[in-house]
């Protein structure tokens, strides 16, 4: 899948959060895995689960729970806000990149993303619940998303920090 990827506003027009990616990343991957779950109440869970499991089988030099908590919350995320019809599957690719760094790319049928500066650069005030992007960058990732080129879906890459390998 190709995708056009947006024009990232500096972060001074949302904040001061570092809240996405500056450009997209690249396939520069040394190791990926890719699996569709289907959209539903459980594909947070699932991405959780597998991404853990992955991610270990891989040896990532990196955290591997948080990674599999961001995973769980963009897949989450996907299909809570894609509105998807019923049986529809999103995309999870894990590849982690040559500087060490974990991408976390899911893929949903919604090709917008409406209020997306708003949505990252979202805070809590005190007694609200966290939300999923700002627990995402709570953990340590980078947000971006982009349409794909025949406009049907989107894809939300989250960059999580990894160790390089020796």
């Amino acid at each position: 899948m190709t995708s056009t990827w947006p024009a990232v506003p500096p972060p001074s027009a949302v904040g001061e959060l570092p809240y996405a990616v500056p450009l997209p990343v690249r396939d520069d991957h040394v190791w990926q895995w890719r699996r569709d779950f289907e959209a539903n109440e459980s594909a947070g869970g699932n991405a959780r689960v597998h991404t853990r499991t992955q991610l270990t089988m891989g040896h990532w030099r990196g955290d591997i729970e948080n990674a599999a908590q961001i995973s769980a919350r963009v897949m989450d995320n996907a299909g809570r806000h894609s509105a998807p019809p019923p049986r529809t599957r999103l995309g999870l690719r894990l590849a982690v990149i040559a500087t060490g760094e974990l991408l976390i790319e899911v893929t949903d049928p919604l090709p917008e993303f409406p209020n997306f500066p708003e949505a990252v650069a979202w805070q809590p005030t005190e007694g609200q619940p966290a939300r999923g992007l700002w627990l995402v960058q709570h953990l340590g990732a980078r947000l971006s998303y982009a349409v794909a080129e025949d406009g049907r879906s989107k894809t939300v890459q989250a960059l999580v920090p990894g160790t390089p390998a020796c």
